[in-house]
């Protein structure tokens, strides 16, 4: 065979090679345009939609997870016997890289539980390993999460948890009572004091403060109950004494609010309390006190 003849052959080979795939090299561009078309399309369709910023970021989410999995699976299936091809060659290698991508894998892992058990969803409130804030977006890799600082204040920063932690951390779901929650509001007192006056005095200011809304949470914890069958706490507030130290002692107000007046149902109920506590007693003079102004009387006289 001349080395004309085998050139030949081998641009013949190329060429049947070249045509066989065309279809899988248009089929894959074409996969990309229109994913990218319907990421587009679903955005600007979910933006017209009325709700909140956090079910429309929930569903644009779930929306584009579910069209980023299509068009994979779609190019996946197109390439499937070429990739087939390729796998005994990758074998050998297979060790290597599976030590070197446990970390993708571990987040893949933390992402299918996370979808399977939906420990939170877009716009909760979360606490996981020393993260903490607002779910903002999740993708197969992390979460990302406004951070927040006690009482959900944002603090302007962002943080991107990787899903693995979801396999050895606990999630704490700080808003999983949905449009209402519970929060504990602690005030230190002098074991002499009246506690239950002051107890009183809480009760009246979270009551006064929580009326608007004291119904509406009501019914809605009620709903909770009936549909996850679980106990909740009630709406109406209550308040625990604790006397575990002997120096003082501590009222632990529970109140429902909405997640986001956190901040501003407290301070209102603080200010209230202090408006209408009684006024702390002077402390009793000393004898040493006493005994200067005995001397100035007697001199006087």
């Amino acid at each position: 065979m001349t080395p004309q003849d085998l050139m030949q052959q081998l641009v013949d080979l190329l060429h049947r090679y070249a045509l066989g795939d065309t279809w899988r090299i248009a089929f894959t561009i074409a996969a990309v345009i229109g994913t990218t078309a319907m990421l587009r399309l679903a955005q600007k369709h979910l933006r017209r939609r009325d709700g909140s910023m956090a079910e429309k970021r929930e569903r644009f989410v779930f929306s584009r997870n579910v069209i980023i999995l299509v068009g994979i699976t779609a190019v996946t299936a197109v390439w499937a016997s070429k990739i087939a091809g390729f796998a005994l060659s990758l074998a050998a290698v297979a060790g290597a890289m599976l030590i070197v991508s446990k970390e993708a894998i571990s987040n893949l892992l933390g992402f299918a539980m996370m979808t399977v058990s939906r420990p939170y969803r877009i716009g909760d409130y979360i606490s996981i390993g020393s993260a903490s804030g607002r779910v903002v977006d999740v993708d197969a890799m992390s979460t990302t999460l406004v951070e927040t600082l006690e009482g959900h204040q944002a603090t302007g920063r962002t943080v991107t948890v990787p899903n693995s932690m979801l396999l050895t951390q606990p999630v704490r779901n700080l808003s999983v009572t949905g449009q209402f929650v519970v929060h504990l509001l602690h005030v230190g007192l002098d074991p002499k004091e009246d506690l239950l006056l002051h107890e009183g005095l809480l009760l009246d200011a979270a009551r006064e403060i929580c009326e608007p809304w004291r119904s509406e949470a009501s019914e809605h914890l009620s709903r909770l109950e009936e549909i996850r069958n679980v106990d909740l706490p009630s709406a109406e507030p209550r308040v625990v004494v604790e006397l575990g130290d002997s120096k003082q002692a501590t009222l632990a107000l529970r109140y429902v609010c909405r997640p986001h007046e956190r901040v501003k149902v407290e301070q209102a109920i603080l200010r209230h309390y202090l408006a209408h506590r009684p006024a702390l007693a002077a402390p009793p003079a000393s004898e040493a006190d006493v005994r200067p102004q005995v001397r100035d009387v007697k001199a006087v006289a």
